[in-house]
């Protein structure tokens, strides 16, 4: 009789399940190669003007019955006085708190009654108003938008209680490790006269004297239909675009201002400055590796995003699989590029485990030197860029994702057509580009570091990695020593 083997179906399934795994691997390490770019046509903009001189972006999308109104005033922080810092953001968050006519509660339950969206606010750039409605209620809904852009009633009960949540936002910030780095990072890398230099929410110190009158004055003497753009993305056409603009918008009166360009001066330096901010107690430190001085308006624009896409744009990139992936430093570590009028940043972010600081900062300083100094390979970066070309599409699929790109030309004074050929312009960059764009825009050398954490526990071994002259500062951008 013939000897019966039996086998372990344990075994079977474990050799299996490691046959696969090596499948899975070996596809893993030989992806495909990225196809041809699928057709895909960025939408027709077009611009007008109403009789008071308001400028109107119309951008049609009719997949869906929904129009978004945002009005985007050259009114931001940049435009303010360095002692009443703070103002457009008290101001733009007040827009919304009433009118001549209505109260704030009101104007919310006619807003929610219309099944609207809205808000108003101030950033660095802009003042905004913006409103999303479905097509049949936006007129009413732009219309009531607007009221508070033109006569907002600016409660004094309303005033304080802002300006306290304001405050409030600005002590949480600086409670943590990653707001003190990037404060730190902008006094460090920008002259104190410079708009990018402060923060644009303001400090205790410049947003405890605003006054109502204050706010009054900044309205009457920025606020004008000269000074701002309102932007229509949606189901809606040329026809009803200039209606309803007219309607929500051509009783605005307002003397016409004169606006001189905004600039950002970078204080001059000539070797790697190391800055530490001591946040006793923290358990992690945040990190900050960069330079000023990038605008969207050079012409090696788009080479940059290419570059910053390869160093830390996305998950896959270089310095999160260094530090997250490789070392298991952090949670996250990307780059980005911080466009805005006068002149941005380019830096590398992350928070990283108090124990692993120095080791981290290291990395993250190598990475940017290595971008800086050493060719990319065409396969990396046709991977990534691929990556940002092909999501290009479902980035702009919805009326916000529209305006927000809009409003990024309109802010940085790029043409209204610019993203016709973006995809087709970022998928031409090539390893040459990124090595002239990195030699004549990267410092690998003089380069800002920030980190922001329990300085007993990690000034020591960040000295002792000698990446610069290290300087440290309180939490005002002071130096202490």
């Amino acid at each position: 009789m013939p000897r019966r083997t039996f086998v372990s179906k344990a075994l079977v399934l474990t050799a299996g399940v490691v046959g696969v795994a090596s499948v899975a691997g070996a596809q893993m390490t030989q992806p495909p190669a990225p196809g041809p770019l699928r057709p895909y046509a960025f939408p027709a903009v077009e611009q007008f003007a109403l009789p008071n001189g308001l400028k109107v972006i119309l951008v049609e999308k009719h997949t869906l019955p929904e129009v978004e109104g945002r009005l985007i005033l050259d009114a931001g922080a940049m435009r303010e006085p360095a002692a009443k810092n703070g103002l457009a953001s008290l101001t733009g968050s007040l827009l919304s708190e009433g009118t001549g006519t209505m109260t704030g509660a009101e104007v919310a339950r006619a807003m929610d009654a219309l099944g609207a969206q809205y808000f108003t606010t101030a950033n660095f750039n802009a003042a905004i108003s913006d409103v999303v409605a479905l097509k049949t209620v936006f007129p009413q809904a732009l219309s009531l938008a607007a009221k508070m852009v033109i006569a907002p009633s600016f409660p004094t009960s309303e005033v304080g209680r802002v300006k306290n949540q304001i405050l409030a936002a600005y002590q949480q910030s600086h409670a943590r490790t990653a707001g003190l780095a990037s404060d730190a990072f902008v006094r460090a890398a920008f002259d104190s006269t410079a708009p990018f230099s402060r923060p644009a929410s303001g400090t205790p110190a410049t947003l405890g004297p605003l006054t109502r009158d204050d706010v009054i004055n900044w309205h009457r003497t920025m606020y004008s239909p000269s000074a701002a753009t309102l932007l229509l993305v949606g189901d809606i056409n040329r026809a009803e675009a200039q209606s309803i603009a007219q309607q929500a918008y051509g009783t605005w009166q307002a003397s016409a201002v004169t606006r001189t360009a905004v600039e950002n001066p970078t204080r001059a330096s000539s070797g790697t400055r190391v800055i530490l901010v001591d946040r006793p107690g923290s358990v992690q430190s945040s990190i900050v590796v960069g330079q000023p001085g990038f605008r969207a308006t050079d012409p090696d624009y788009l080479t940059m995003v290419a570059l910053n896409h390869v160093l830390g744009g996305g998950f896959s990139s270089r310095i999160n699989m260094n530090l997250r992936e490789k070392h298991g430093y952090t949670y996250g570590a990307f780059s980005g590029l911080d466009i805005r009028p006068g002149g941005g940043a380019f830096r590398i972010t992350s928070d990283v485990r108090t124990s692993s600081t120095d080791s981290a900062l290291v990395e993250a300083v190598n990475e940017y030197k290595r971008i800086a100094t050493e060719d990319v390979p065409g396969t990396e970066l046709t991977g990534m860029v691929n990556n940002l070309v092909s999501s290009f599409p479902n980035a702009v699929q919805t009326v916000q994702g529209l305006a927000g790109r809009m409003q990024q030309l309109i802010i940085w004074g790029l043409p209204l057509d610019f993203y016709t050929t973006y995809r087709e312009r970022l998928a031409a960059v090539t390893p040459a580009d990124l090595r002239t764009v990195a030699s004549s825009k990267l410092t690998p050398n003089n380069v800002i570091v920030v980190v922001a954490g329990d300085l007993s526990k990690i000034e020591a071994p960040i000295r002792a990695r000698n990446l610069g002259s290290v300087e440290v500062w309180d939490a005002n951008g002071n130096k202490v020593r």
